[in-house]
């Protein structure tokens, strides 16, 4: 048994009164200026620190299994009535038959108690790093689930939640000193809403060397295959870079999934990171309020951003969203909408060499309306009326981008089109693997044009008879409001 540490994070500000004219023009001034500055904090989602762009690194080298994989999150409490490890166990054969590659379990460790929020607590306010929850099941019963994923031929990879502790975990009276406090040495939280949860110090080394052997434990005694770092941008990159190394030691193959945007975390070791802002972007369009020039651009300065070789995970919601803005169908509007965008979170690639990886949240394949809550049992409702088509979709999807080589590992370049404003296209190619894809992201019909290589064949995907000639390189194209098209090219 390994002995192990904790976590870091506050910011406060605070402003006096001020009454001289000279000086109310600065505090002006300094306010316009500390205005301008959340404007980008805001647009990188509020994290630590403003990224460095590093378009001239490389990103470490990521197996391929991770670059092919088929992200599905779960939340053990919520994911059947029985909230357990041996139900999700059950069901392993249909998540398999979905085309799902990897399990993300959201954190399964036991919960706090002391301020607790809600009847059954966030699972991100972990009272024991080393335990499992012992409503999910015990240790052979998590053993026993980890062996059944690899055995359908899936990987398994843990929520680690390193920024923050549980007020009750034995830490903070054994190592009070892994804490956070403020000017009266008292223990903080990370910020004013996150109240269930104490802060961690990561100035202090014994933190760094416990949080690591906390992840090698479970790399050790239960053979997972990687982690989802909650927020990662929170802690100091140096210790993933350090950390992350070590791990590899161990299990050269393992998957890390930053949850954050900094560019530097694909240097550090981390295979992937989130791409909010395509789900920003994605969200902004659909409700009205910009274009669909707005997801090129983010494309864009993704690419001049990032390390070369960037994996982003892509998504259209996640445990967060779907518990604060709602199902995709709420929160884009319609079924069709929330369709929309997941035909793009799993065909989306990244200019240059930047690439994507999808992710789904448990429920979506059926097209569940239940909004899982973080603090409270609310069981996924997989018995709706659609569900059936809801699952014909989501398999069509992942099955297409598992056979086309150009949705993993091909170029992306953006085609022009008699709209753009309305329409985003766009082709992927990988050698003779060849994607087209077209959205109208606007609530109006397109009856255009999408600019394409002249004398092609075009096979639409899922409806083979449908054929299309290029021609002089304009295709004709008619789309409904929120409707998509993809089509395999030949020549």
């Amino acid at each position: 048994m390994l002995s192990l540490p904790q976590h870091p994070f506050i910011i406060q500000r605070s402003a006096n009164k001020i009454h001289h004219p000279q000086m109310r023009l600065f505090f002006v001034l300094f306010i316009l200026a500390v205005a301008f500055i959340g404007t980008i904090l805001f647009f990188i989602r509020g994290y630590a620190k403003l990224p460095k762009a590093l378009p001239n690194e490389t990103a470490l080298p990521s197996p391929d299994w991770v670059k092919d994989a088929i992200i599905y999150e779960v939340f053990v409490r919520n994911f059947s009535a029985e909230g357990t490890f041996k139900a999700l166990e059950a069901r392993l054969p249909e998540l398999r038959d979905l085309g799902v590659s990897v399990i993300w379990l959201m954190p399964i460790h036991p919960i706090g108690k002391i301020k607790r929020k809600g009847t059954f607590g966030s699972p991100y306010s972990v009272q024991d790093y080393l335990a499992l929850d012992s409503l999910y099941g015990t240790k052979e019963d998590f053993k026993s689930l980890v062996a059944a994923v690899h055995a359908q031929g899936m990987k398994i990879i843990l929520d680690m939640v390193l920024n923050h502790t549980a007020w009750d975990n034995e830490l903070i009276s054994t190592h009070p000193d892994f804490y956070r406090r403020n000017k009266n040495g008292e223990i903080v939280s990370p910020n004013d809403d996150w109240t269930d949860v104490a802060d961690i110090n990561y100035n202090n080394p014994e933190v760094r060397q416990y949080m690591k052997n906390v992840m090698l434990y479970w790399i050790l005694e239960y053979d997972v295959d990687g982690f989802r770092c909650d927020v990662a941008e929170l802690i100091p990159t140096e210790f993933w870079t350090e950390s992350l190394r070590e791990l590899r030691r161990v299990k050269p193959s393992l998957m890390l999934l930053s949850e954050g945007t900094l560019p530097e975390h694909h240097v550090a070791g981390f295979d992937l990171t989130y791409s909010w802002t395509i789900y920003d972007a994605l969200t902004k369009i659909l409700k009205g309020k910009d274009n669909a020039l707005l997801l090129h651009d983010l494309l864009e300065k993704e690419e001049k951003v990032f390390p070369k070789n960037s994996l982003r995970m892509r998504f259209n919601t996640n445990h967060d969203k779907n518990a604060y803005d709602g199902t995709p169908q709420v929160h884009f509007g319609s079924k069709t909408a929330a369709q929309l965008t997941a035909a793009l979170v799993f065909t989306l690639g990244g200019y240059g060499t930047i690439r994507s990886v999808p992710m789904l949240y448990n429920g979506d394949e059926v097209g569940s309306p239940t909004r899982i809550s973080l603090f409270e049992k609310t069981p996924i409702d997989w018995n709706t009326p659609d569900a059936g088509e809801w699952k014909q979709f989501y398999k069509r999807l992942i099955a297409l981008r598992q056979t086309e080589p150009a949705l993993t590992r091909g170029t992306m370049t953006k085609l022009r089109t008699s709209n753009d404003e309305a329409v985003f296209a766009f082709e992927r190619q990988h050698q003779d693997s060849r994607v087209i894809v077209a959205a109208n992201l606007s609530k109006t019909p397109f009856n255009g044009f999408v600019k394409t290589e002249p004398n092609k064949t075009l096979i639409e995907v899922w409806n083979a008879e449908k054929q299309l000639q290029t021609k002089d390189g304009n295709l004709k194209l008619t789309l409904e409001p929120l409707e998509f098209k993809i089509w395999k090219m030949k020549d």
